[in-house]
């Protein structure tokens, strides 16, 4: 027989567990204590792992720091353009590399070829050779060299890059940074490389900073996924220690390079796993007796609120009744509870209010460009839509599209934030200077803004769309490489039509598009006809 009431429920339910409450306390022994002592086990575990990560990332900062003082410096930007070996004599002697630690420095230029290497034998101070830095591999400059993306995601500023690889069966620790001026002016000039061999004294140096003696050895890549935590106890989730004792972590290498396992042994266990005994059985008859006191204090303070509150609820959903109150009086949570749900039925109206107004400044935002603060391309398409089904047949429409000249050169030259504000002012230039009642404007995408004008016809649209070139002409917005005007222009495409039950605008678009494109043809800084 199913049961459904609430109260019958919590009746067998607790008649059952006073009935197993022996055997639930001695369990709860094994399955909640001793799994939260393995868990403050684990928990203290991971900190000396974290502890042996942090030496890891300490060590290769610490190169990073001493490479990027290299790198972003005026002697070695110049050194790639002029070869002048005073510069390498000078400042990569032997003594260098025995105090900085490292194997060796080389030297790349922007096309990411090998300028000027040089390294040691740390072990008797003996020149030595190593092809994937001095030749470098495909490897190498996807994963170590950096790149002009990685420069230019940066905002043109210096990018560091430092770390573990494995290469030539070595494992190296690497800090390569992007070469510039040391004020950071201009753009990336090659990139400057330190390295070293992992060797012993690399591990002895991170065994102090770590305060742990652990050992090493290396993850191919194609094992590292079979390298996973083992636990000890079934109840214990990422356990890091092992049936033999010890613990172990990986510290993945650079991309696809596998990784380096770490391992060491575990300290003492400072508890018994032990769970049966006098104080367990003591514990198990207080639980009883209390269990019991529980479920009377439960069943007329707790249980009967709740069933009468759940009548109540009912009885709202039901009905849809928004005008039923608890009124409660009580001043515990239960009280606090119905009170809540007495101010949350008061509050429905006004919520489902605020939802319509959010709804429809959502809809503003999405059909706002975010960066000219005009509508965008989306506005554009549903404004077309509305257009072509209105019952105003005859109406003569007119759709230009404006293309800002050479903006790609202007980008390249003033930077793309000065790009961003060129493109805002000549988009709120546009807006201003259009009839807001009648006329549309957008920006289509990138230095494309689309401008559709109602009831005008082709001559006057030739007539609006010179005079937004001249308005934009004369503000005077300093362009050096445009090929045309010292200062940023625009080139508008137009093509006017009637409208006629037209069901798609893009034919239209299509025929202004081609407008646009005459008039770079013809020299640009200038409105062409279409159709």
């Amino acid at each position: 027989m199913f049961i459904s009431s609430l109260k019958t429920k919590l009746i067998i339910f607790y008649f059952l567990l006073i009935l197993f409450v022996a055997f639930i306390k001695v369990m709860s022994l094994h399955y909640i204590q001793l799994p939260q002592l393995y868990a403050l086990e684990a928990s203290s575990d991971e900190k000396d792992i974290s502890r042996i990560k942090m030496a890891f990332t300490s060590k290769s900062k610490e190169y990073g720091v001493i490479n990027y003082d290299n790198a972003v410096w005026d002697e070695t930007y110049h050194f790639i353009n002029n070869k002048n070996t005073e510069f390498t004599e000078s400042n990569f002697v032997i003594d260098t590399y025995k105090s900085l630690g490292i194997n060796g420095i080389n030297i790349y230029d922007k096309q990411a070829k090998t300028v000027w290497h040089q390294a040691w034998d740390i072990n008797n101070w003996s020149p030595l050779t190593f092809p994937p830095f001095d030749n470098p591999s495909s490897f190498v400059k996807k994963n170590i060299l950096i790149s002009d993306a990685l420069i230019s995601k940066n905002n043109n500023k210096p990018v560091s890059q430092v770390g573990f690889t494995f290469l030539n069966e070595k494992i190296i620790l690497f800090a390569a940074t992007s070469i510039f001026k040391s004020n950071l002016t201009g753009s990336a000039n090659g990139t400057m490389l330190f390295w070293r061999f992992f060797d012993e004294q690399v591990l002895t140096d991170l065994q102090q900073r770590a305060g742990i003696d652990f050992t090493v050895e290396l993850i191919q890549p194609n094992l590292k996924s079979m390298v996973k935590l083992t636990s000890k106890n079934v109840f214990i989730k990422n356990s890091y220690r092992t049936k033999k004792g010890e613990i172990y972590d990986v510290i993945p290498l650079i991309t696809g390079n596998g990784g380096i396992k770490f391992t060491y042994k575990a300290p003492i266990r400072q508890f018994s796993t032990s769970w049966l005994n006098q104080s367990t059985i003591t514990s198990s008859m207080l639980f009883l007796l209390t269990l019991f006191m529980l479920f009377i204090f439960f069943h007329y303070f707790i249980i009967r609120p709740i069933l009468r509150a759940d009548k109540r609820v009912t009885a709202i959903v039901k009905n849809n009744d928004h005008s039923i109150r608890f009124y409660s009086k009580r001043k515990d949570e239960l009280g606090t509870l119905f009170n809540l749900i007495d101010r949350l039925l008061d509050s429905v109206e006004s919520k489902e209010q605020q939802l319509t107004s959010h709804n429809i400044r959502l809809q503003h935002i999405s059909q706002t460009d975010s960066l000219t603060k005009i509508p965008n391309r989306r506005a554009f398409d549903t404004h077309m839509k509305k257009s072509l089904n209105t019952s105003n047949l005859g109406l003569n429409i007119s759709m230009m599209i404006c293309d800002v000249d050479y903006f790609k050169k202007y980008n390249d030259s003033y930077g793309h934030a000065k790009g961003d504000e060129a493109l805002y002012l000549i988009a709120q230039t546009l807006r201003k200077n259009l009839h807001e009642e009648t006329d549309f404007v957008a920006r289509y995408g990138g230095e494309e803004f689309v401008v559709v004008l109602k009831n005008t016809n082709k001559d006057n649209a030739q007539a609006v769309a010179n005079n937004l070139i001249k308005i934009i002409a004369d503000l005077k917005i300093p362009h050096r490489e445009s090929d045309i005007n010292d200062s940023v222009t625009i080139s508008i495409g137009i093509h006017s039509f009637i409208l006629d039950g037209q069901q798609q605008y893009m034919p239209f678009f299509e025929l202004a598009d081609e407008a646009l494109y005459q008039a770079k043809e013809q020299g640009r800084n200038r409105a062409i006809t279409k159709g």
